[in-house]
């Protein structure tokens, strides 16, 4: 019996569509369409990312998601979706998560217990230093230093005045990426793909383009960002899909924040 991978690889060649079609067209890159015709789906990102690109993969070559995706369910491809949206993970999975939150906890705790110490250290050493200048020989014969007599006041005054802080100019589109959450993401700058795949809370990168930006998102609201320095407004949801962001050097300033808009 042929596979559910190869199977909908003879339904795509037999109406004529390529890889490279449906990757130009769905804006998935061409390795996730070859992994799921070759039922390779662990190199996908993973629970709702991976139905989503499926999903996406099977209305481009003409077929119903309803109908495959129970397949990919029974066969244990895919994992079921909870209530909220999102897919169950195995209990080793949660398992994993938890410990690796219990390691990270430790260590923030240590780090901060150090943090304080150093500072009671520091404040403590400063203490001493200021008692030890305090009580040394000739500490009160200080308040008998002559001080120079003021300047008379009708003396020219020269006025100084600080050089003013120049503000950052950018050429083009300068965007900066912060990931909140776990976030499947591509972007295309000036036509080049230059973002794309899985990125994981914490992440951060930026991307430069001469006119023009293309964003596809899994997750429209785990992320923040800054456009040519400014604070960017969110894209959308947390878990919304929203594909063909279009930011170019016209219309960057809509994509800020109230406030951050020089217009």
């Amino acid at each position: 019996m042929e596979s559910l991978g190869k199977t909908l690889k003879s339904i795509r060649e037999k109406k004529g569509l390529s890889l490279k079609d449906l990757s130009l067209e769905t804006k998935i890159g061409r390795r996730h369409l070859e992994a799921i015709e070759d039922d390779r789906l662990d190199f996908l990102p993973g629970g709702f990312f991976t139905r989503q690109i499926l999903k996406t993969y099977l209305i481009s070559i003409g077929e119903d998601p309803a109908n495959w995706l129970p397949k990919y369910k029974e066969a244990g491809l895919i994992e079921s979706e909870t209530p909220g949206g999102l897919a169950s993970k195995p209990p080793k999975s949660r398992h994993r998560l938890r410990l690796d939150k219990v390691f990270w906890i430790s260590i923030a705790v240590l780090v901060l217990v150090i943090f304080v110490v150093l500072i009671y250290l520091s404040i403590s050493t400063s203490k001493k230093s200021v008692d030890a200048r305090k009580n040394a020989p000739g500490a009160e014969e200080t308040s008998n230093v002559i001080l120079p007599e003021p300047l008379p006041s009708d003396l020219p005054v020269t006025e100084t005045t600080q050089p003013a802080v120049e503000e950052k100019t950018y050429e083009g589109l300068n965007l900066d990426l912060t990931f909140n959450e776990d976030c499947w993401i591509q972007v295309f700058a000036d036509g080049q793909l230059a973002v794309d795949g899985l990125k994981l809370e914490g992440y951060k990168t930026s991307v430069k383009a001469a006119s023009e930006l293309i964003i596809n998102l899994g997750n429209a609201g785990g992320l923040s960002f800054t456009l040519n320095g400014k604070a960017g407004k969110s894209f959308g949801k947390r878990g919304e899909v929203i594909k063909n962001i279009r930011i170019t050097l016209d219309n960057w300033n809509d994509f800020l924040q109230p406030g951050n808009n020089p217009e």
